[in-house]
């Protein structure tokens, strides 16, 4: 375990440790794309910028930019997310979904993230979802 003086947890927590859970992939949200987020999962799909717009993104005018789609089902899971929690796109996966949980993160990680609960030595979560 670590323990920091700077931390806000009340607890000493283990290193991160993604468990390949999948919550972070699933419920209420966007994921934003970059254009370097839609030229490299683009690339890595071998598809055109404009196929793959077409097929997996659409433009948020709140947002000004383009997000993924989701795959329409209950969890409202990532268009990308496999049934086996592994990411479609993941050696060019957005910046977004990069950046989860080190440099971003929602007060209630400990409610869905599983690797976050097992770093800080919890059950596994009962939610499934970021949102629900």
């Amino acid at each position: 375990m670590t323990e920091s003086a700077d931390t806000a947890w009340p607890y000493p927590v283990a290193p991160f440790v993604c468990h390949r859970c999948g919550n972070c992939c699933r419920g209420e949200g966007y994921v934003v794309l970059t254009e370097e987020d839609i030229a490299g999962m683009a690339e890595v799909l071998g598809l055109e910028r404009a196929d793959f717009l077409g097929r997996y993104a659409k433009w948020n005018k709140s947002l000004r930019a383009h997000v993924l789609l989701d795959k329409q089902d209950e969890l409202k899971s990532c268009i990308f997310l496999n049934e086996d929690n592994t990411c479609v796109v993941h050696a060019s996966k957005p910046q977004q979904c990069r950046d989860f949980p080190m440099k971003w993160r929602p007060e209630n990680i400990l409610d869905f993230c599983e690797g976050w609960r097992a770093a800080a030595g919890l059950k596994p979560a009962a939610k499934k979802t970021m949102s629900q």
